[in-house]
């Protein structure tokens, strides 16, 4: 037997005898009806507005088969229901039972939710900027959300989901992982510092401070950051690498310094990476480049540039076995601007001779298909004046930030369409402009027991 109705709930209250099992709740513009009379689901109606978007979404399931109790009616529909509906909802139904709180709380549900259809990937805009307005100076940091659809020629509404008046020294923000992101502190030898942070549960922590036992003299050269998921032990961890600069010879100090850390064990270790301190880590990559329990950066050496073979080659890290490796690259003359990427799950490179040149910058596009070979997928050649390439969407999307004015442009590649994303960092474009993939999940982050300190308030102002 099968019984079907829906019908749309919008903005008002219903009142539902208390003869049958029924369940609602209402609040504001989100709406749950769940009905369950006898042995059959008759009305299962879920609508629920993102008002970030101005948007409707409505989502209808029916479930047609006949169950043998009430009971299992009640847990397979809830589970159903509840994953398809926003973080922010489902924080606020952790209060309606027991029974839900323990659902929402699972790793199972966990994981069912951030690969819903319903939970789409967005584009995430952060900003660090230097606001000279303001005396003395201030360094604000703000993050911003945008619609999971871009359209060219239509400029996108965007939602501020986090704002920062004077955010002091952080540096960085890596990721996402799971709807995680590491942020990073600190300018100095021995004062970085490190949060996790999920913007949309709001959960911070800190992790503990590492430090390396250097020479006397050294300063900081270099650190490049990598996030990434222990497969063997689903352990969140971070891996850190440190060069160093000495001032009598003038050069790199000849050590590579490397920590891990592990969210589980809630402690870092050091590492005695493989690799010579003449094989340098390029810039930071767009987004984040993890990919199935390893993190890829592209690199380059002397010894690469002495042999005039490829002068860019992949450095890679696995986060199981916590060994570092490598694979060459593709054929990028040693005098371009390179970056990495994801595209479409894999690993790709960008790279152009004329970068940030109004009209004549050529971006080249390269994937990884399988072990070491390359093939270059096509030439972007955007028409805009003079801009930094800040990151890509899709396939085929590209995100620019004029350098003189600040604004923020969307490139679409197959339409050669430019689009603004209606962000003008005028007033505080001094920094810089990060653009993500992010997707929203109810990952738990926080110690077992956090302290008052675990909160991005603190770790933003104080830490």
């Amino acid at each position: 037997m099968t019984v079907c109705y829906s019908c749309t709930i919008k903005d008002e209250d219903l009142y539902i005898a208390d003869d049958t099992m029924t369940l609602h709740w209402s609040f504001g513009q989100e709406m749950l009806l769940l009905k369950i009379e006898h042995q059959y689901v008759i009305v299962l109606y879920v609508v629920y507005q993102l008002a970030w978007f101005d948007n409707d979404r409505a989502a209808s399931i029916v479930l047609i088969n006949r169950m043998t109790t009430n009971t299992e009616i009640y847990f397979i529909v809830t589970d159903h229901i509840l994953s398809r509906l926003p973080v922010q909802s489902l924080l606020r139904f952790k209060c309606v039972c027991k029974n839900w709180n323990k659902l929402i709380n699972t790793s199972s549900f966990i994981e069912k939710h951030f690969n819903s259809e319903s939970n789409r990937l967005r584009l995430m805009i952060t900003k660090f900027g230097l606001n000279y307005h303001k005396n003395p100076c201030v360094r604000p940091f703000d993050t911003y959300l945008l619609p999971d659809k871009i359209f060219s020629g239509c400029v996108p509404t965007h939602k501020l989901i986090y704002h920062g008046e004077d955010v002091g020294d952080v540096r960085g923000i890596y990721g996402p992982i799971d709807g995680l992101f590491l942020l990073e502190k600190g300018h100095y030898i021995d004062n970085g510092r490190f949060g996790w942070w999920n913007p949309a549960t709001k959960e911070c922590r800190l992790t503990p401070r590492v430090f390396f036992e250097v020479e006397d003299g050294l300063k900081d050269n270099d650190r490049r950051i990598g996030i990434g998921i222990d497969l063997a032990t689903h352990d969140y961890k971070i891996i850190w690498i440190r060069t160093y600069w000495n001032d009598n010879e003038s050069d790199i100090f000849p050590k590579v310094y490397a920590a891990v850390y592990s969210t589980k064990n809630d402690s870092w270790k050091h590492l005695e990476p493989n690799f010579s301190h003449e094989c340098q880590i390029c810039m930071s990559s767009q987004h984040c480049t993890y990919k199935n329990g390893m993190y890829y950066w592209i690199s380059t050496s002397k010894k690469y540039i002495a042999e005039g073979i490829n002068v860019y080659f992949i450095r890679t890290f696995d986060f199981s076995t916590e060994l570092f490796g490598e694979f060459e690259g593709p054929p990028i003359p040693g005098e371009h601007w390179v970056t990495l990427f994801l595209r479409g799950g894999s690993i790709a490179t960008m790279s152009s001779k004329d970068v940030t040149q109004a009209m004549t910058a050529f971006y080249d596009i390269w994937v990884n298909i399988r072990g070491n070979n390359w093939i270059k997928v096509y030439t972007v050649n955007p028409p805009i004046t003079n801009h930094l390439c800040i990151g890509i969407w899709e396939y085929d999307k590209f995100i620019y930030e004029l350098t003189p004015s600040c604004k923020v442009l969307f490139y679409d590649q197959t339409t050669k369409q430019v689009t603004s994303l209606g962000f003008e960092f005028d007033g505080i474009g001094f920094g810089s402009c990060c653009v993500l993939s992010y997707k929203e999940s109810l990952v738990p982050i926080r110690k077992e027991k956090p302290s008052e300190k675990d909160n991005i308030e603190y770790f933003m102002v104080d830490y």
